[in-house]
Parts: structure tokens; C-alpha cells; sequence
């Protein structure tokens, strides 16, 4: 309809300008296809698993996160390698199909990226959910068995041997930039990642070249809708349009977990790093009547400058990456909590807690103690 040109093939950059193609799937037998930009290029081939030295996965018993995604049957039981965003959302997901779930994490607490009291909160729910958690413990061995896999994980205490039927290797992604030919014009890349030389627009240093999505290092996020936000920028700037550049702090991380986790802004520690004289609280969902209903227990985590605005927001609950959304505009419009508690949320509802939360510190008090 917007008469985009197709072509499926495997690409090779082989000048700032220029892709060569060799057909795949249907077209096969085609000859390589020599593409040109008149205005420029744009790179994003994503990213892919993951995979630690000794447990490489074989797609029957070590899978990753591509392999489970794929999966044609449910294992009886299944050990997630990460406590990360991957390996927080499989463990919850094979758990409510009634999977029995041990979740080993090499950091001392869950989503080791997020506030600590997410990790806290998170890790409450998945006790409750009988999820066995292995927490500032490491793999040292991978031994695939017949029917079963067998890992030696250590921790404090010594080393010890536990069994699924399957293990799920959730450690993370890296960017896929090899064999792009990036590298014989120029492009800079670091630890695969390809680098921006100016963020504002998310031009290479190979000029007319631009990067998006996973490819792109911190301070980019690796989730789908900051990938949508670059290729939005990008679009315009080769429109010849002046986007103001993406605010990466300001920009909603979620984890799609059971519950959910979300968060915008600055945790508590990243706040008082930057020497912000912070005022902090944490609201249960379970003091609003929607959050009684769903029961999942979680938590409102408001992070502001004392007697400035709100500086963080931080969720653990029941459809908290919607809630985010609101909480995005707190932080970004740099409210402070008074202006928060002024606003009328709805009730019974799970918004309530956003609004309690910044009530109390507003105050203003009306169900928290």
C-alpha cells in the first residue's frame, strides 16, 4: 500500500550507498540483486540469543528463548538460566501452565536492571507461586542426560546439582552485525554493537548510514518500542525533517511477567546517585480494591526530589505496563506529587494506587497508614 520494494535475501553492505542481495527462500535461483540509495541506509537486523560458553543450546534440551517461542510441547519441568527480563517472563509463563520452575540468577536479586524493590516484590510473588529461586548463584556445568538435563550451579554455600527435563537459557541478546560488510566501510561497531556518532540523529560515522533497534548500544533500551521511536526518527531526518532526538531516561521499560513489572525515570539508588535529595514511597496494590480482585499483590514505588517533582515510578502488579503509561507522563512533565494528588482517579481501579501513592507523599493521605 505505501509501495515499499520487497526483497528476501541475505544482505551485504558494499558501499555507503549500495547492498548486494542474494535472493533466499522462492528466489533462490535469482542472481544477486545490486540495491542503491540516493538519501541513505538504515541498518537493523536486530539481535539474537545469547549463548553462554558450556551450554550452548542444542533446540531439544538447552533451548533459548527463539527455541521456546517455537515450541510444539510443554516439558514437565524446566530450569530458566537468567533473572532478567527473558528469564523473569518464561518462568511465570511456564509456571502458569503448571510447569515446575527453579529460576537461577548469577546477581542477588531479579530484573537486577530495575529499582531493587521490583526484584524484592517479584521475588515475593514468585515464592508464593512455588517458582524456586537460585538467586547469586552460577552455572558451572551443563550435562544433557537422556531424559533429563543436569547442571552443577554454586553459590555461597558450595556447589550443588539440580535436574529439569529442560533448561532455558535466558541471559540476555546480542546485536547481529556480523557479516554485513560493515566493518570494510567503515562502520564502527563494539562488542558487536553498532555505534552512533551522533545519537540526535543515529548516524554512524560512516555518514548517509543510520542504526536502529537492537543494534544500537545503551543508552538505546532493546525493547520494540524504542526501535519504533528510532525508526520514526531516522525516517524523518532522512525526510529532511529536525526530530527532537529520543529521551532514552524518560522513556517506559515493562516485563510482561505474572505479575507484570514496569518502570520509568530514575530508580532510588540511580536518584541519590545523581545527588537528588530524595522522598520516597511504596504503595501496595492491595490497599485499592481493583488490586484486592486481582490479587497479585505488587506495588506503586514513587521516587521524587523532596519538595520538587517526581524524579521516578516504579510497578509490580496486575497490568502495571498499561499503568506505566501515566506514569511516564508524571516523570516527563516533571509533576510534582502535589500535583499528582490533586488529579481524581477512578474507582475501583487499578489507577488508584498511582493516585494514593502520590497522595501520601502529597500529604494527603487517605488509605495508605
Amino acid at each position: 500500500k505505501e509501495r515499499v520494494a520487497i526483497f528476501e535475501g541475505t544482505a551485504v553492505l558494499t558501499s555507503p550507498r549500495s547492498v548486494s542481495v542474494t535472493p533466499t527462500g522462492k528466489s533462490s535461483s535469482q542472481a544477486p540483486l545490486e540495491l542503491f540509495a540516493r538519501r541513505g541506509l538504515v541498518i537493523a537486523t536486530g539481535s539474537a540469543p545469547m549463548v553462554l560458553e558450556g551450554m550452548e543450546a542444542d533446540g531439544s534440551q538447552v533451548v533459548t528463548s527463539d527455541d521456546a517461542t517455537r515450541a510444539t510441547r510443554l516439558p514437565a519441568s524446566v530450569i530458566v538460566v537468567g533473572g532478567g527480563a527473558i528469564g523473569v517472563e518464561f518462568a511465570t509463563f511456564y509456571r502458569a501452565l503448571g510447569v515446575e520452575v527453579i529460576l537461577v540468577e548469577a546477581l542477588d536479586r531479579l530484573l537486577p536492571a530495575e529499582d531493587p524493590d521490583i526484584g524484592k516484590e517479584l521475588a515475593r510473588s514468585f515464592r508464593k507461586k512455588k517458582i524456586q529461586l537460585l538467586l547469586a548463584t552460577r552455572v558451572e556445568e551443563v550435562e544433557p542426560e537422556q531424559n533429563e538435563v543436569t547442571i552443577l550451579v554454586r553459590d555461597d554455600s558450595g556447589t550443588r546439582k539440580i535436574s529439569a527435563e529442560l533448561v532455558l537459557s535466558a541471559v540476555g541478546r546480542v546485536p547481529v552485525s556480523e557479516g554485513l560488510g560493515l566493518d570494510d566501510i567503515g562502520v564502527k561497531r563494539d562488542r558487536g554493537f553498532v555505534v552512533p556518532a551522533d545519537w540526535t540523529r543515529l548516524e554512524t560515522h560512516v555518514r548517509g548510514i543510520y542504526v536502529v533497534g537492537d543494534l544500537l548500544p545503551p543508552p538505546s533500551l532493546a525493547l520494540a518500542h524504542a526501535s519504533f521511536a528510532e525508526g520514526m526518527l531516522v525516517a524523518e531526518v532522512l525526510a529532511g525533517m529536525s526530530p527532537p532526538p529520543i529521551d532514552y531516561a524518560g522513556m517506559p521499560r515493562a516485563t510482561y511477567s505474572l505479575p507484570e513489572a514496569a518502570s520509568v525515570g530514575l530508580s532510588e539508588p540511580e536518584a541519590r546517585d545523581q545527588g537528588h535529595d530524595v522522598v520516597v514511597n511504596r504503595f501496595p496494590f492491595n490497599a485499592v480494591a481493583k488490586g484486592l480482585i486481582y490479587g497479585e499483590g505488587g506495588m506503586v514505588k514513587v521516587v521524587a526530589q523532596r519538595g520538587g517533582p517526581v524524579l521516578g515510578i516504579h510497578l509490580v502488579g496486575p497490568h502495571v505496563t498499561d499503568l506505566i503509561a501515566e506514569a511516564m507522563l508524571i516523570t516527563n512533565w516533571e509533576a510534582l506529587p502535589i500535583e499528582v494528588a490533586e488529579l481524581i482517579h477512578p474507582h475501583p481501579s487499578l489507577a488508584e494506587a498511582i493516585g494514593e501513592a502520590h497522595l501520601t507523599l502529597a500529604g494527603r493521605r487517605l488509605h495508605q497508614i
